[in-house]
């Protein structure tokens, strides 16, 4: 049998099922970016630790839909596929703030940068060491981004650009987070 019947239908689903999550992990990163801002950290983690449970989830449902474009014969080998969903912005907060303070709480950017990879490269995804713009890997564009957030919260002295410094702020910040993996 050559033609797979309900196969666009199949498709359909998956892919709308995929939508689906990556809406509702934006909503989650929303919901949790607020929460923290408002103080209420517990709930703000609660949030964070949902958002990373449908982050896998959708990971799954990503292999799920390689699965079936190699079941259709149309996809590409399981080697040859993206494997994760990238980390979301969220999770490069407290990442930072550790490599600060474990740099003595300011750093160039390239110097943060190192320590960031060096605490962080086992838990990238597939998709975090991509190459972005500038030849830059995905990862390494998600800290740029996250300084002005960083800045907003309080986290960050608003000094120089070239040089990243941690408040007492983000201190608390990365201090809360090394108790939890303690």
């Amino acid at each position: 049998m050559s033609a797979i019947p309900y196969k666009q239908a199949v498709s359909q689903s998956i892919r709308s099922a995929v939508k689906g999550l990556k809406q509702s992990i934006k909503e989650i990163n929303q919901n949790a970016a607020d929460l923290a801002k408002k103080g209420n950290y517990d709930r703000a983690e609660a949030a964070m630790a949902k958002g990373k449970e449908l982050v896998c989830f959708r990971g799954e449902i990503l292999r799920i839909e390689q699965r079936w474009k190699q079941v259709c014969g149309s996809g590409k080998t399981q080697n040859e596929s993206s494997q994760d969903a990238p980390l979301p912005a969220w999770q490069y907060y407290s990442p930072i703030a550790r490599s600060l303070v474990a740099l003595g709480g300011k750093a160039s950017l390239s110097d943060l940068e190192a320590e960031f990879l060096r605490q962080m490269e086992p838990h990238f995804h597939v998709s975090d060491r991509s190459q972005m713009t500038n030849s830059r890997e995905r990862w390494q564009v998600m800290i740029r981004r996250a300084r002005k957030h960083m800045l907003k919260e309080g986290w960050l002295s608003s000094g120089s650009s070239k040089i990243w410094e941690i408040t007492p702020a983000g201190r608390r910040v990365a201090e809360k987070k090394n108790e939890k993996n303690t």
